[in-house]
């Protein structure tokens, strides 16, 4: 314990100040730092790094990996990265190999930041693209296949172990991957040129020997004077319509052109080939509206036909102008291509260009046959064609149309759904036409018109009449009666029975009963009635109260208080 006995001596503070002092120039792993070369062996080279508490050694492999091998003796300098301060042995780790990839990263982290060129040699092929190495720092990059050129190359071409110089694209600083790109160069160096080629070009200008490079599905790709490329769109090749751009035009073929548009910011020039031909509408005067021509079928889509009035003058005959019958027809099954048919002029658009045509205008109207065919009042033998969930199509003879019938319209009387489900398909009717829109391709027709309507017999009819009627059917909520002499079937609710409440009961009625009701109400255009048996009973009290002046009228007469007294009897009974 005697050597911790004063520490606050002179020689104990001198000795802490020297380690302070060393203590300083600190060493952290992942730094670099310039070592000098102490020993070189077979398998080590041991390098001295001011602040290590020892030597740390080199694998000597690596340093002939690295071709220092033959340029490092002892004394030399080199430049090493501190992996590990100590290690599990106890040893320091460090690596030449490592600082020098870490040195090349940053040096070319500098020049992508700064967007500087660097050269390159391409190694090897991988999937998507090719690994590359950077001249100086030996760093490796990845080139996606692209980026190699500007233009389409096709895979057997040889670059493996070509110099060329590129540009860094993207760095990933995470992982320390970079991405490198020729194509970007290519384009930077050609972008100046083509600025200035770009600019010799103004709208309006015409280029007689413009040549075709490529033909697309949406346009022609020009070289115009060989020095700049252009798009026609395929709706600037021609006034008339082209289904497919090589039936028309060939790659090398020297067309005319006109510049139509110029985008600055893109250096992209349109041109137009129909610019430079006569448009076939400055001759749309010798057409009118509401006249027929003959046109040909150029192309049948599925709204509509193309046709074509003269050359490359279109016209569009929409699906809806097809045919009278049919609302939504498939072109094809009318027309073919090349076709001659009548047409009439509906529509001419001189600002947009457009003509629209009627086929069906030329053909007779059937929807104005059927008026001047058949009268309303004539009754028609017709056939159900089809059903659906509220009436029936039926087929009117002669003319090929059909004609709707409501369920509403089978009878005056019964449920209309349970009549429709008793009529079949390919069923013979009788109707009657009840109205007729050409307008709206609609024809109406009904069964029940046929017969004699049962709210004529209450036309003469009003309320207070007392009718006889006869019970057809009865239940807990009422009576359904039937006027003699009518088929119109009417419903006593059961509060409408009789006055005093125990006597409103349906069931002291029951089927074929005939008994007396008064009208309590009636609507000939509601086509409503009401009936009413208590209202019989009130008529008749109010007979009795006219001619009697009192209701107890009659008491005197037999058994006229019989009840009372079968009542006061009762009550004796009880008492007792």
């Amino acid at each position: 314990m005697e050597i911790y006995k004063d520490l606050n001596s002179s020689e104990k503070q001198q000795f802490a100040n020297l380690l302070n002092s060393q203590s300083k120039n600190k060493i952290e792993e992942g730094k670099i730092f310039e070592a000098t070369v102490t020993k070189i062996s077979p398998k080590y080279c041991w390098v001295y790094l001011d602040g290590l508490k020892s030597e740390p050694a080199i694998d000597i492999n690596e340093i002939k990996e690295m071709n220092l091998f033959d340029q490092i003796k002892e004394g030399s300098k080199i430049k090493i990265v501190v992996e590990n301060l100590e290690s599990k042995s106890g040893e320091i780790i460090v690596s030449a190999s490592k600082a020098k990839k870490i040195e090349g990263w940053n040096k070319l982290l500098d020049k992508y930041e700064k967007n500087e060129v660097i050269k390159i040699k391409i190694k090897s092929k991988i999937k998507g693209g090719y690994v590359c190495e950077e001249s100086e720092t030996k760093h490796l990059l990845f080139m996606p296949a692209s980026q190699l050129s500007n233009r389409p190359t096709k895979e057997s071409f040889n670059v493996i172990n070509t110099e060329m110089d590129v540009k860094i694209i993207q760095a990933d600083r995470k992982r320390a991957n970079l991405c490198c790109s020729r194509r970007e160069l290519i384009t930077e160096n050609k972008k100046g040129d083509k600025i200035k080629i770009f600019d010799k070009y103004n709208v309006g200008d015409r280029v007689d020997d413009a040549i075709i490079k490529s033909i697309t599905d949406w346009g022609l790709f020009f070289e115009i004077n060989g020095e700049i490329d252009a798009l026609c769109h395929s709706s600037c090749c021609s006034y008339q319509r082209i289904e497919n751009l090589n039936d028309m035009f060939e790659v090398g073929q020297k067309i005319p052109v006109e510049v139509i548009s110029i985008d600055d910011k893109k250096l992209q020039i349109g041109v137009s080939i129909k610019a430079l031909l006569k448009n076939p509408f400055d001759n749309i005067d010798n057409y009118k509206v509401g006249n027929t021509y003959k046109v040909t079928v150029k192309k049948i889509l599925a709204y509509g036909v193309f046709c074509e009035l003269e050359d490359s003058l279109i016209a569009l005959l929409h699906q809806s102008e097809i045919s009278w019958t049919e609302k939504n027809p498939f072109p094809k099954n009318y027309f073919k291509l090349d076709q001659k048919i009548d047409a009439q002029i509906l529509s001419i658009d001189k600002e947009t260009q457009r003509v629209s045509i009627s086929y069906k205008l030329t053909q007779e109207n059937p929807y104005e046959t059927v008026s001047k065919t058949f009268s309303k009042d004539d009754p028609i033998d017709v056939t159900v064609s089809d059903k659906n969930d509220s009436g029936l199509f039926v087929k009117l003879p002669g003319v090929g149309l059909d004609a709707y019938l409501h369920q509403n319209q089978l009878s005056w009387s019964g449920n209309g759904k349970d009549q429709m489900d008793k009529i079949n398909k390919g069923e013979k009717i009788k109707v009657k036409i009840v109205d007729i829109s050409v307008e709206n391709r609609k024809i109406l027709v009904s069964k029940k018109a046929l017969e004699q309507d049962p709210m004529n017999f209450w036309s003469q009819k009003k309320v207070d009449d007392i009718l006889t009627t006869k019970v057809i059917s009865v239940d807990k909520r009422g009576l359904i009666v039937k006027p003699e002499g009518s088929d119109f079937e009417v419903f006593i609710k059961k509060n409408q029975i009789a006055i005093q409440s125990e006597d409103a009961r349906s069931e002291r009625f029951t089927v074929s009963d005939r008994v007396d009701a008064a009208i309590t109400e009636i609507s000939m255009e509601k086509r409503k009635v009401s009936l009413s048996i208590k209202r019989v009973e009130e008529i008749n009290n109010e007979i009795a109260i006219k001619n009697y002046s009192d209701l107890s009228s009659g008491k005197s007469l037999p058994f006229a208080n019989l009840s009372e007294k079968l009542d006061n009897k009762d009550k004796k009974d009880k008492d007792k």
